[in-house]
């Protein structure tokens, strides 16, 4: 039954792309490749959007100064050098010359200041601004080298310029707010179209700086469905995917010579969110109750099929500053009660909620946590909701017990800890409050990240966060691509919004 089903979808599917005849006439014409994407991007505008879909897009189109390469260091992008003052307070970027816009102009030092100040401009919708409160002044030395100077030291703010692409100044005073909807770049490929929730088109830049890209066009198509996104896959429709891959197709595909499977170590982790701020979860012996009750390893084992590793803190273990020496708080149903009996669940009737979005794993995740928590005694109801009414709910209205949902981009200790643990964090969204927290991850942007120091700094912030219990880390990512064995060169990244950043030099196989 289930392979009818699976042949039945291959067939609708094939259909449906051969009425979109134009698209096949004109891949008989163009060297085309095909991108599935997992979600439909919001916008892209580099400076203003923050999710992973909008950056696949966008990270062909606008390049930063610096580039986040494989093994997770820095190079050289639009800038072929940088260096801090030995103060470190101010951060020079030495640009490369000879670098055209997609629209002929040449990329320079203005383009620079230009992009960062907007988004340190308050009145514009820059998402990421906490990350960049450290600087204070742009100076343009020339057209070829500018100088951030900074408010304060922030050992870790070079990581953050590689988030962002430089926009030029004349197209984005042109364009103003509608500047996401045609974006204009230095990258290998230039925007073309975008048919919304279906595909967009990008063409190759052929001035482009670092050679002409070997495939006139890429072309994205957002198939949220992560079944459908595997028939489209399966059926040639799309070229490669990178992302949401069927856990229980894994181990088929990876036997089928017809499918090349890459797999890398993630730079994220997936997460049981506790309201820390009101309602039950406050109680911090009813949040380690259900963190102890929460069996990780069944949900990478079962659940997820090996992909990933069993979540222990914010920090991934292939960082230095991962605590290794920590006891992390695992699956111990006896420790789970101990706590539980302490809790106020075991005084007074108390409803808690868990909500989740569509993503089949997650659903699957809920529903066994559900089960788990009754086992302690706790009546909890699993409410699944359309992403974006899930997302409004957790940034916006607070109104939830319990939450699944994942964090990704874990560069560095900061960007694995800051935003997310200091009182003020701009995406502190489980209300979590600890002053001690608050003035380590302080201290810890003032610290040479290659230093004991640090090393201390983080393993101190671990310890508090295994002791308060603010989230269950459930499983550190793992990046899985999917590639028709045609292409030959690709690289999976650790990074997924750095994921096709390889696709312009791909080479089809003789």
């Amino acid at each position: 039954m289930k392979s009818m089903l699976r042949n039945g979808l291959v067939i609708v599917l094939a259909l449906a792309f051969v009425f979109a005849g134009t698209t096949m006439a004109m891949a008989e014409e163009e060297d085309r490749i095909v991108i599935g994407s997992g979600a439909e991007a919001p916008g892209l505008d580099t400076r203003a959007e923050v999710d992973i879909p909008a950056f696949e897009r966008i990270n062909l189109i606008n390049e930063p100064l610096i580039v986040i390469e494989n093994d997770l260091s820095l190079g050289p992008a639009l800038a072929e050098d940088w260096e801090y003052s030995e103060d470190a307070t101010e951060l020079t970027f030495y640009l490369r010359e000879g670098v055209e816009f997609h629209h002929g102009r040449e990329f320079v030092a203005d383009d620079v200041k230009y992009t960062i100040e907007w988004i340190l401009d308050e009145d514009n919708d820059a998402a990421n601004r906490d990350l960049y409160a450290a600087i204070e002044e742009v100076e343009i030395v020339n057209d070829y080298e500018v100088t951030l100077h900074l408010s304060e030291v922030n050992t870790f703010l070079i990581n953050n310029i590689a988030r962002f692409g430089i926009v030029p100044r004349d197209i984005g005073e042109e364009l103003g707010d509608d500047y996401g909807n045609e974006p204009v770049g230095t990258g290998p490929y230039v925007f073309e179209s975008w048919d919304r929730d279906d595909r967009m088109i990008l063409e190759a830049h052929e001035n482009y700086w670092g050679g002409t890209p070997n495939f006139d066009v890429v072309e994205f198509r957002a198939i949220p469905e992560d079944s459908a996104r595997l028939l489209a896959f399966e059926a040639g429709e799309i070229d490669m995917y990178q992302g949401g891959v069927v856990p229980d197709e894994l181990a088929r595909l990876e036997d089928d010579p017809d499918v090349d499977v890459f797999r890398t170590a993630g730079t994220g982790y997936s997460y049981v969110g506790f309201d820390n701020e009101e309602g039950p979860m406050t109680d911090e012996n009813l949040r380690k109750a259900v963190s102890y009750m929460v069996n990780r390893e069944a949900i990478v084992e079962h659940i997820l099929q090996g992909i990933g590793e069993v979540g222990q803190s914010q920090i991934v273990p292939t960082m230095p500053w991962f605590h290794s020496d920590l006891d992390f708080i695992s699956y111990d149903p006896e420790k789970a009660h101990e706590y539980y009996q302490q809790s106020i669940a075991a005084e007074e009737d108390v409803e808690l909620r868990i909500f989740t979005n569509e993503n089949p794993v997650r659903m699957q995740i809920a529903e066994i946590m559900e089960y788990e928590l009754s086992e302690l005694g706790l009546d909890v109801e699993v409410v699944i909701e359309e992403w974006g009414a899930f997302l409004d709910r957790i940034y916006d209205t607070n109104d939830y017990e319990m939450f699944i949902l994942g964090w990704g981009g874990q560069m560095d200790p900061d960007r694995a800890s800051y935003r997310q643990f200091h009182s003020e964090g701009s995406a502190n969204h489980v209300n979590y409050s600890n002053p001690e927290m608050d003035e380590l991850l302080e201290e810890g942007r003032r610290t040479d990240p290659e230093s004991d120091e640090s090393i201390e700094i983080y393993h101190r912030v671990q310890e508090i966060l295994n002791e308060d219990a603010p989230k269950v880390f459930l499983n550190y990512t793992e990046e899985v691509a999917l590639v028709q064995p045609e292409f030959e060169g690709f690289e999976v990244h650790p990074y997924a919004a750095n994921a096709w950043l390889s696709v312009p030099f791909l080479e089809r196989a003789e």
